[in-house]
C-alpha cells in the first residue's frame, strides 16, 4: 500500500502542476476518489491471499521479482517448520501464513510468520484425534489456507474447516463429516462474494459447499455422491475449484472423476460439463484464449475444450469439445495457459509445452526430479519447483529456453508453490519456510 500511495501522489502532484493548483487543494478534492478506489479494488497485486494467488491461475502482476538464489544467497529469513507439509503459503500486508500438522496429524494447525523477519508470531492448534489415514507424501493439512485480508480460513478434510482473525483468534469451526482417502486430500478452499468453497473428496464422500465467511452457515452444498468410491480405489479429484468470469455470469469450475463441471457459485446448481477426464483428478482447470483445458491424473486422458458463451448450459462434450488425448500420464500440479501455448508438469520431471487449440505437444524438457507443484507466470517468465527444492525459470517460448535454476539445500525437499509478493518470493519445503528477496 506504501508504493500505491507513493505512486498516487506523484500523479497527484503532476496533476496539479499542469492545472496550476496547490497540491493540498488538489489533494482534498481527490481525496474521496482514491479512497474509492482503495476500497473497491480487490486485493492488490503486493498481496498473494489465495493458492495461486488472487485469481487463482497462478498469475502475478509483480514487476520485479527474484530470478536468482539459493540456500544461502538473496535469502532474506528461513524459518523452520514443525513438519513436513505440502501447502503452499499464502501473503497478505506483513504477515505470511502456512497450515502444518504434527508428525501423526493429531493436531492441524495455523501459523503465522512476520513477513519483514521470518519470526514465527503465532500459531493455533486444533486437535483432531480421530483415525483419519493419508499418505505419507502427502501429510495432513496438504490444503492451503485462504485470506480475505480480515479472516484466514483453511480447510483440512474430516478436521473441518476453519476461521482466524489476524491476532490468531478462532472466530469459527465447521465439521462438515467424514471424508477419508488412502491419499487423504489436497483441495484448497476458495473465496468469492461472502463466501468460502470447500470441495470435500475423495473417498466415499464428495461435496462441494459454500460457507458464509462471517458465520460458518452452510450457503448451499452440493451433493457429489456419485462420484464416490471406496479409499482404497484410484478415483477422486483433488483439484481446488476455479473461479471464472463468464462475461456477466461467474462459474466455478472443477475438474472431476469422467469430466469438467462448471457449478453456479451462487446456488451450487450444475450449470454445463464436459466429459474426457479419467477417474483421478489433480490439476486445477485452465483457461485462456477462448479455452479451457482439464487434464485427469494417473493413467487419464486430457481435452481443450471452447469456452461457452455466458448462456450456454448442459452437456457440452458433442458441441464444444475441440481436442482430446488419450495419453496416459500422472498429472498432479496445474499449469498455465500463456497465449497459445499451456504448460504444465507431469509427476515424474516431463514438463511440456503445448497448444492450446490442438493439444500438440510443442516440446517436453525433462527435469530429472520429480514435481507436484504448480506453474506460476510473472514477468513474462515462468516458475516451477520441484521435490528436490529446485525451481526452474524458464521462458514461455516454443522451445523450451532455461533463464535460471536456483538450488535449495539439498534437505530442503518439497511440493510446494512460490508466493509472489511485491518484488519477494515465499518458498515452502518440508522443514523451511523461505523468503527470498534481491
Amino acid at each position: 500500500m506504501d508504493m500505491a500511495v507513493q505512486s498516487f501522489t506523484k500523479v497527484l502532484r503532476l496533476f496539479a502542476d499542469r492545472r496550476g493548483l496547490g497540491f493540498r487543494r488538489c489533494l482534498f478534492s481527490q481525496l474521496i476518489w482514491f479512497i474509492f478506489i482503495a476500497v473497491a479494488l480487490p486485493a492488490s497485486a503486493d498481496n498473494w491471499p489465495e493458492w495461486r494467488g488472487a485469481d487463482g491461475d497462478g498469475f502475478s502482476d509483480e514487476s520485479a521479482v527474484p530470478t536468482v538464489w539459493s540456500d544461502k544467497q538473496n535469502v532474506l529469513w528461513k524459518s523452520e517448520l514443525p513438519a513436513p507439509g505440502n501447502s503452499s503459503p499464502i501473503v497478505f500486508g506483513d504477515r505470511v501464513f502456512i497450515t502444518g500438522a504434527n508428525d501423526d496429524g493429531t493436531e492441524r494447525s495455523l501459523m503465522a510468520f512476520d513477513r519483514k523477519s521470518g519470526k514465527l508470531l503465532w500459531k493455533r492448534s486444533r486437535e483432531h484425534l480421530a483415525s483419519d489415514p493419508t499418505h505419507a507424501t502427502n501429510p495432513w493439512c496438504a490444503a492451503s489456507p485462504a485470506t480475505d485480508g480480515q479472516s484466514i480460513f483453511t480447510w483440512d478434510g474430516s478436521a473441518g474447516a476453519a476461521a482466524y482473525d489476524f491476532s490468531g483468534r478462532l472466530l469459527w469451526q465447521r465439521d462438515l463429516g467424514v471424508f477419508v482417502h488412502q491419499w487423504g486430500h489436497g483441495s484448497s478452499p476458495r473465496l468469492y462474494k461472502d463466501m468460502v468453497f470447500i470441495f470435500g473428496g475423495p473417498g466415499p464422500r464428495v461435496l462441494l459447499t459454500a460457507l458464509d465467511k462471517e458465520t460458518s452457515e452452510i450457503v448451499w452444498q452440493e451433493d457429489l455422491s456419485h462420484l464416490g468410491s471406496d479409499p482404497q480405489e484410484l478415483v477422486g479429484s483433488f483439484a481446488t475449484p476455479f473461479i471464472w468470469q463468464n462475461g456477466k455470469r461467474a462459474e466455478l469450475l472443477l475438474p472431476l472423476p469422467g469430466y469438467l463441471a462448471s457449478f453456479d457459485p451462487d446456488s451450487g446448481k450444475e450449470i454445463w460439463r464436459c466429459e474426457g477426464l479419467g477417474e483421478l483428478a489433480y490439476s486445477d482447470a485452465m483457461v485462456g484464449r477462448g479455452m479451457i483445458l482439464a487434464f485427469s491424473g494417473y493413467k487419464g486422458p486430457c481435452f481443450g475444450m471452447r469456452a461457452p458463451g455466458e448462456n450456454e448450459w448442459g452437456d457440452l462434450t458433442k458441441t464444444h469439445r475441440v481436442w482430446f488425448n488419450e495419453v496416459s500420464e500422472q498429472r498432479v500440479g496445474s499449469g498455465v495457459i500463456v497465449g497459445d501455448r499451456f504448460y504444465l508438469c507431469g509427476r515424474k520431471g516431463p514438463l511440456k509445452c503445448g497448444d492450446i487449440n490442438t493439444g500438440e505437444i510443442l516440446w517436453t524438457h525433462d527435469l530429472g526430479e520429480q514435481a507436484w507443484g504448480a506453474i506460476s507466470y510473472v514477468q513474462n517468465r515462468l516458475y516451477l519447483t520441484d521435490q528436490a527444492g529446485i525451481t526452474h525459470i524458464f521462458r514461455p517460448e516454443d522451445r523450451f529456453d532455461l533463464i535460471e535454476r536456483n538450488a535449495l539445500a539439498k534437505e530442503d525437499r518439497g511440493n510446494a508453490t512460490i508466493a509472489f509478493s511485491d518484488g519477494q518470493l515465499f518458498l515452502r519445503t518440508h522443514r523451511h519456510l523461505y523468503a527470498i528477496e534481491d
